[in-house]
């Protein structure tokens, strides 16, 4: 028990340590941080204003996922080196477990599906490609909701068909990015309309 509480506290550190890098370098670039909210799927930190291109765009998303996989790294090997000379049990495992999720999350935010990080280093992208940052934001939020659409899809017939229920989670993370990337869509949208209008 108080090694899946050390453990637990740990993986919540390593979520804050991706999110603080995110806010860190934003502030660097201009924008400001509202602040860092963790939970159920992760972490959002809650930024104000608009980056100045691409580049910018690139670096703040890019640094969260950076900072999960070294992270990743670093447990694994801490866990290879204790294995290695004869420490066993728990504290390997625990470290074993906090290098595969880690990595599973720099993995995983680097899909390019919004309001992922990769989804951000999509519409940076497109944003380079094609000069406009609104056109990019809704092509980066579309491809947000093809992925969870894909991950809802999957999830179901493997629960009610196969009756893998562990997958039902995957169906909620689905809803979830397919709602986000709407939200993104829709307003990115919205200020595309309304960027040539004097208030």
């Amino acid at each position: 028990v108080a090694a899946a509480l050390v453990t637990a506290v740990a993986y919540i550190g390593s979520l804050l340590a991706h999110e603080l890098a995110h806010s860190l370098v934003a502030r660097r670039n201009g924008l400001e941080v509202e602040g860092i909210t963790l939970w159920l799927l992760g972490g959002v930190s809650r930024l104000q204003g608009e980056v100045a291109g691409p580049g910018a765009e690139i670096r703040v998303a890019g640094v969260g996922p950076l900072v999960s996989l070294v992270l990743g790294a670093v447990f694994m090997l801490v866990a290879w080196l204790l294995h290695a000379a004869g420490v066993g049990g728990v504290v390997v495992a625990a470290l074993a477990w906090l290098g595969g999720i880690s990595l599973l999350l720099a993995v995983f935010n680097v899909i390019p599906a919004a309001p992922l990080d990769g989804g951000r280093l999509l519409r940076a992208v497109l944003w380079r490609i094609t000069g406009d940052r609104f056109k990019a934001a809704v092509w980066s939020a579309r491809s947000g909701q093809v992925f969870g659409w894909a991950l809802v899809v999957v999830a179901a017939y493997l629960v009610l068909v196969r009756r893998q229920y562990n997958w039902l989670w995957f169906a909620f993370v689905g809803w979830f990015l397919i709602s986000a990337a709407t939200a993104e869509g829709q307003q990115a949208m919205v200020q595309s309309r309304l960027r040539t209008i004097a208030v």
